[in-house]
């Protein structure tokens, strides 16, 4: 193979590394403190439910909101810096505490969330006569709000419960 062929490849693979897509097939990918991220997927669902809430017409709109939020809380765990149950990767004491304390903080926001929610639920529809499928909708948008809380909370606690270590390049 030629010198030129070999440096292309080089440059490819060198490429392809800093796209960390061959670290995540290693088990070997990077841990990032996401500290901003899980705020707007919050940020999004709440927007959405409440706009649900109040505005039974607009109930669609605010499900795509709580939607985009999802789709976002989705990535948090791939990347954010609790480490996955069964995970290659080395899991000492701090870690197992670390997502320990940020589960049990994600279980208490869902379970607050839901209490409140199914309660917010039908009490409006009590008071505002909502028909059966906007009910339905309202818990639709609220089951998709409780995973996106599940999802973003734990990774949320975990990013600001701890200081990013410093990196030698």
């Amino acid at each position: 193979m030629t010198k030129f062929n070999q440096r292309f490849f080089a440059r490819l693979d060198a490429a392809a590394e800093r796209t960390g897509v061959p670290a995540i097939a290693r088990g070997q990918m990077r841990r990032r403190h996401l500290r901003w991220v899980p705020i707007v997927a919050l940020a999004m669902a709440s927007a959405g439910m409440l706009t649900g809430l109040i505005r039974i017409d607009l109930v669609n709109a605010g499900y795509a909101l709580i939607m985009l939020g999802f789709a976002i809380a989705v990535m948090l765990p791939i990347f954010g810096p609790l480490k996955p149950w069964g995970s290659p990767e080395r899991i000492d004491e701090f870690d197992r505490a670390l997502r320990g304390r940020a589960m049990l903080a994600g279980f208490a926001a869902v379970s607050m969330a839901a209490f409140v929610g199914i309660w917010l639920v039908i009490g409006l529809a009590l008071i505002g006569d909502w028909p059966r499928f906007t009910i339905l909708d309202q818990l639709r948008s609220l089951g998709f709000y409780l995973m996106t809380l599940h999802l973003a909370v734990p990774t949320l606690h975990a990013s600001w419960a701890t200081q990013p270590v410093a990196e030698d390049d």
